[in-house]
């Protein structure tokens, strides 16, 4: 099932594997149009694509509806007739990064990341996998507290993935969406 967890990119795939790890791996892609291919190519099966809200919107979006979101920070959204999910990240990875850390009382400098928008983006734009990546263990420290603080985008993602992998074809949207409200109201 891991190979229909779809992450956008590396950055992405290393918080989604710190938040609910992989018994393998999950089925990175590099970019939302790649994303959407992998998604489409697996019609009439579960999917959950990982994306940042980008520039330019998918087409794929057009198919789906918004099941429930933490403003601000994520959305959700189900394709209206496949098993289909979309997990939007808002606004961009690196804004999202700095305003979870921000939220958590967390200072990226602690992991030896900056706390610039821009420099954050000049790390996360060249990363690479975990090996080839000389930053992935600061952004892997950073998302290990992240996790253990537990904010609400972090609870929140955390249990939209936990939830989708463990029902993938007998998710309860109306339940998802009782269990999002509680959490958004316990933080």
């Amino acid at each position: 099932m891991d190979q229909h967890i779809i992450p956008e990119c590396y950055i992405d795939t290393r918080l989604v594997k710190t938040l609910e790890p992989p018994k393998v791996r999950y089925n990175h892609q590099h970019g939302c149009s790649n994303v959407e291919k992998a998604m489409k190519k697996l019609r009439g099966d579960f999917a959950l694509g990982i994306i940042d809200k980008d520039k330019k919107a998918l087409k794929y979006l057009d198919e789906c509806q918004l099941v429930c979101e933490l403003d601000g920070f994520l959305q959700l959204l189900r394709h209206q007739t496949e098993h289909h999910y979309l997990i939007m990240i808002r606004p961009a990875m690196e804004r999202w990064i700095l305003n979870t850390a921000s939220v958590a009382s967390l200072s990226l400098p602690d992991f030896d990341l900056p706390d610039n928008l821009e420099k954050l983006c000049d790390l996360t734009k060249t990363a690479k996998s975990d090996r080839e990546d000389s930053n992935a263990q600061k952004f892997g420290r950073l998302f290990k507290e992240l996790k253990r603080s537990n904010p609400p985008a972090i609870a929140i993602l955390t249990f939209w993935i936990s939830y989708l992998k463990a029902n993938p074809y007998t998710a309860d949207v109306d339940w998802l969406v009782l269990e999002t409200e509680r959490l958004i109201a316990q933080n």
